[in-house]
């Protein structure tokens, strides 16, 4: 993050084996969920409880997984869309999440479109905003299928209102022995590229825009010895939000809040 000067800190994701995810097995019988996305959802709720009682209810929050990859110039794209834009929808989606894009909202100067979206299933990168939190944090509380899934839902049905940013902004990296699950450490990577092998076919087929690299990736310029340093020095350390200023509109003011266990990794791994 040292890359994009982002101010960004570390809340580190449950695993299956966390108690606040053990305590809430019975949740596996009332649904079609998983208990590694049990976890994410744990996870990302802990991040949404910390955005809702924040000081700063108009502002929107960055939120990343940690195996993720960003364009070098993310802050600047994101600037770049103007201020009626970020008064509207509830949440807005960075990364690739497997959907084709609905009815085009805006083009920036840089070539990103914002669109809105149509079943996003992902959560690896997205921008919300309090009220939006606290809405995700009642609705969700009982969960019956993966967080994303849910959010599909809510969307389908117009509870929330979602935009999506194509090209992405973001692309979630494979789990690999190098890069492995932290909400489920022993998960066996083969198949996670097995899935993604028939995912990427599945998109295909249904007209969506494939991108398997960034414009200009962040983590390829990342120091990695860096990223490992402040990773030790912040990871057990308790944070309060601290705001990003991306533009002078003081409506648009982001923060960055990283959902993530290895800053080494780049920026919950699945």
């Amino acid at each position: 993050m040292q890359t994009l000067h982002f101010d960004a800190f570390i809340v580190p994701a449950y695993t299956i084996h966390s108690s606040e995810v053990v305590s809430r097995k019975h949740l596996l019988h009332n649904g079609r969920i998983t208990l590694v996305e049990l976890a994410s959802w744990a996870s990302h709720m802990q991040v949404w409880s910390e955005i809702t009682f924040s000081k700063s209810n108009d502002s929107w929050y960055l939120v990343f997984e940690d195996d993720i990859d960003l364009e070098t110039l993310t802050t600047e794209i994101l600037q770049s869309f103007p201020d009626d834009l970020w008064r509207k929808p509830d949440l807005v989606y960075l990364g690739s999440c497997g959907n084709i894009p609905g009815s085009k909202i805006y083009e920036g100067a840089y070539g990103y479109r914002i669109h809105q979206a149509l079943n996003p299933s992902c959560l690896h990168a997205y921008a919300i905003r309090p009220q939006t939190a606290a809405k995700l944090l009642n609705l969700l509380s009982s969960p019956r299928r993966a967080a994303d899934d849910e959010i599909v839902l809510l969307s389908n049905s117009q509870k929330l209102l979602v935009y999506s940013i194509h090209p992405p902004l973001a692309l979630q990296r494979l789990t690999t022995p190098s890069n492995p699950s932290d909400l489920h450490p022993e998960k066996v990577y083969r198949l996670s590229r097995f899935k993604a092998k028939i995912d990427s076919m599945i998109r295909w087929w249904r007209g969506v825009e494939l991108v398997d690299k960034l414009k200009d990736s962040a983590l390829a310029k990342a120091n990695i010895d860096k990223a490992v340093e402040w990773r030790e020095k912040n990871e057990h350390v308790h944070h309060t939000l601290s705001p990003l200023r991306i533009t002078n509109r003081s409506n648009s003011e982001f923060y960055t809040d990283y959902l993530m266990h290895s800053i080494a990794k780049a920026v919950i791994d699945q």
